[in-house]
Parts: structure tokens; C-alpha cells; sequence
């Protein structure tokens, strides 16, 4: 299997019978010790489906309103326990209910890898997508906060800072960022917070770790005890990380994040977004610091059915699939809007008949040539195809199989 990345660099791999998917590898570990499930004190704990439904493509209406940004983290002060989405055995739960996870992950249409940067951040055109988004009858959305565009507010080459004065993150960065969450709310939409994101290979090493800290320190409290935050996603696929860097430097490096990260913000779950290719061979060693595990999957669906078994063999948490989809064109076009349908609606079969906890799609918008990707890929390239949302913000057929399986 194959990283979304490389899997756009091997867009001509076999399709199957029904339908394909690409992205990222694996391999087996033995079976871990389990920790107890963390649950949040004093919350209160609490079909099949095989046709495509008929479409008819028309955009959802929107409302863009004038948008001011918050000074103060805005729910810090009345924040109930009972607010933040919690863990009991291997599903998700909020105030007593099961909260099964209806997600995706968001980039601005006009400005992906850039959502936050002070050149990019457009709150009332976020607040369209995010409307557009919720519409679909998605409960959660999935962000990223780029370290290095963070420390600036511009996006900058990934490098060490100089020292700890220059590893604060930029006050109208944190600002857009917290007026993110205000639309959010506003929507009823769960955020997972990554953090770290396109982090430079060089911040793994102890050496850098007070560096690390000193950001974390400034960042995490401006959103602490905020239940519009589901969970802080510690580092967006560290996997390329481990393949660079080694991971007797990168696991130890989260082990040092995560206890951190907790005591500044004890209220949301953890997790970290590993591709496929580890297999939970890291689940062991990260199992007492993260609430649940997720994966990311862009291989064909005939092989999902036995992972999705092997994952829920390897701990008795919930296991989330992060990110998954299809791209509907690229310079080749050799999938179609009809695959995307088709793959959809086998992937959220297949989740459903297992019981698992939730997904998030890759990805709510498509893209313009020349802006997606980090650096931005300037040729026309699947990456800019993966939406379930054309250019022009009408729906793709695939926006259907998601009421269906998010509304029964």
C-alpha cells in the first residue's frame, strides 16, 4: 500500500473489478497490552447499505456573514465536561449518546496547505465551505496548523528556529485560527486540531525538543478547555518522518508531545494520523498517551475488510479511518466521478457492517491547478480532484452516498 502522495505518483495501478482506491503500506505486529480507555471526568457516558442513490446535482445554498475574530478563547470560562466528545470502549460518545464520527478534512478551496496564513485566511468563504460541509450531515472537521507558516503567519521553507523567542506562533495566526473554531461552532462541528504540520525533519531531534515546547506552550493554552475542539491530533502521517529520520528519534519524540500536550489541555482526546504502511506496529508504544488510533487508507476496498479486522484485533480503542477518497480527474483521467460514488459507497459499507467508530473524507473541496500540495504541484495532478465538491462548489455525485450513510 501506498501514501495518498505516492499514490499520486502511481495513479496508473490496477482498478479491480468494481473499484480502486490508493494510498499507503503496512506491516504486522504482535498484539499490544491494553491501557484502560480514557474518558473525560464528570461527562455523563451514555444496516447495510449496497445501492447508490439516484442524483441530481444542485449547490447548496449558502450564507456568507461578516465575521469578527474572537480576542479570548470564547467558551473557556463555561465549558462543561459534559460538552467534550469522550471514549467508551472502541466508539466515541457525546453527553451520553454514541457520536459516531461524520468528518472531513478541509482546506480552503483557493487556499489549501495556507488556511490559517494572514495572506490567505478568508472567514466568510470558510464559513461557506464549512456550511457546505455540515450540510452533508457531517459532525466533524479536520484542520491543520503548519509549524512553520504559524511561527511567520506566512508560509515559509521548513528550517530550525533560531531559538525559543522564535518558536512563538504569530498572534493573528493563533487569532484566525480561534476564529475557525467560532464558525465551527457555529455549524456544530467537532474540530481535530493537527498540530505540527509540515514540521522540518531536523525539530525531531532531542536537540530541539525545547524549541518544541516553547511553541506548544503558547499555542495549546490560547484553545484550552474549549469543547468545540474534539481532539488534538498530535502530527499529521509521522510515518514519512520515522522513513527519514528513524523511529528511535520520532516515537520517543511523541512520547515527550503527548504528556506535554495533555497537561496544558487536559479536556480533548489524542491521536496521531498514521498512514497505513506501519500496520499498528506503533500502537504499543504510544498506548497509553493517545485515546484512539486513526489510519489512512487510499488502496482498493477489496483489501479494507481484512484490515479494518486486523486493526480491531490490536486494540480495544476506537480506530478511525482519518482520511480516505478517490480522485475524479487529473492529466490522465482514469477515474471518473462514477468511481468515486462507487468507492465511497464500499468503503462506508464496509465501516458500517464492522461497527467502527466513524470516517473522514479526503476531501471536502477540489482544488485549482498550481495551489495544492506543499510545495504547490503547478501542473494539473489528481491531488486537485479528490473533493466532493466541484471548483464551482456544485456537489459530485458522491455527496448522496454520504447523506445516505450519515443520515440513517
Amino acid at each position: 500500500m501506498i501514501s495518498r502522495r505516492d499514490f499520486l505518483k502511481l495513479i496508473a495501478a490496477s482498478f479491480g473489478s468494481a473499484l480502486i482506491s490508493a494510498c499507503d503500506a503496512a506491516r504486522t505486529t504482535p498484539t499490544p497490552t491494553l491501557a484502560p480507555t480514557r474518558v473525560v471526568p464528570t461527562a455523563t457516558p451514555q444496516p447495510t447499505a449496497t445501492a447508490t442513490p439516484t442524483v441530481t446535482l444542485t449547490p447548496t445554498p449558502t450564507r456568507p456573514p461578516t465575521l469578527t475574530p474572537t480576542s479570548t478563547p470564547t467558551p473557556t470560562a463555561t465549558a462543561r465536561a459534559i460538552d467534550f466528545v469522550t471514549v467508551r470502549g472502541d466508539q466515541f460518545f457525546l453527553r451520553g449518546q454514541r457520536f459516531p464520527i461524520r468528518g472531513f478534512n478541509y482546506y480552503p478551496r483557493a487556499h489549501p496547505w495556507k488556511t490559517f496564513n494572514l495572506d490567505a485566511w478568508q472567514p466568510e468563504v470558510t464559513e461557506r465551505e464549512l456550511r457546505l460541509g455540515a450540510s452533508l450531515g457531517a459532525n466533524a472537521v479536520r484542520v491543520f496548523i503548519d509549524f512553520h507558516a504559524s511561527l511567520t503567519g506566512t508560509q515559509t521553507p521548513p528550517s530550525v528556529p533560531a531559538d525559543t523567542r522564535a518558536a512563538i506562533p504569530h498572534p493573528q495566526y493563533l487569532a484566525n485560527v480561534r476564529e475557525f473554531l467560532d464558525i465551527a461552532g457555529r455549524l456544530n462541528l467537532k474540530v481535530t486540531m493537527t498540530l505540527l504540520d509540515s514540521l522540518a525533519f531536523e525539530m525531531y531531534q532531542p536537540a530541539n525538543f525545547p524549541l518544541i515546547e516553547t511553541y506548544l506552550r503558547a499555542l495549546v493554552p490560547s484553545f484550552a478547555r474549549d469543547p468545540r475542539i474534539m481532539c488534538w491530533d498530535l502530527q499529521n502521517e509521522p510515518d514519512r518522518a520515522i522513513r527519514t529520520v528513524g523511529e528511535s528519534i520520532v516515537i520517543p519524540f511523541f512520547q515527550r508531545i503527548a504528556p506535554l500536550v495533555r497537561a496544558l489541555d487536559p479536556y480533548p482526546l489524542q491521536t496521531i494520523g498514521w498512514i497505513d504502511r506501519a500496520r499498528a506496529q506503533y500502537f504499543p508504544a504510544l498506548n497509553d498517551h493517545l485515546d484512539f488510533f486513526c489510519w489512512h487508507y487510499y488502496d482498493a476496498v477489496d483489501r479494507l475488510d481484512g484490515l479494518i479486522k486486523f486493526y480491531k484485533t490490536q486494540t480495544r480503542k476506537p480506530v478511525l479511518l482519518q482520511e480516505f477518497g478517490l480522485p475524479t480527474g487529473g492529466p490522465d483521467k482514469k477515474y471518473t466521478e462514477n468511481d468515486q460514488v462507487i468507492h465511497y459507497n464500499a468503503v462506508m459499507k464496509l465501516l458500517e457492517e464492522n461497527a467502527m467508530c466513524g470516517s473522514v473524507f479526503w476531501c471536502l473541496n477540489d482544488y485549482p491547478v498550481g495551489v495544492a500540495g506543499n510545495p504547490p504541484i503547478q501542473t494539473d495532478h489528481p491531488e486537485n480532484h479528490f473533493g466532493v465538491l466541484r471548483l464551482d462548489y456544485s456537489e459530485k455525485p458522491v455527496t448522496q452516498v454520504l447523506r445516505y450513510f450519515w443520515k440513517k
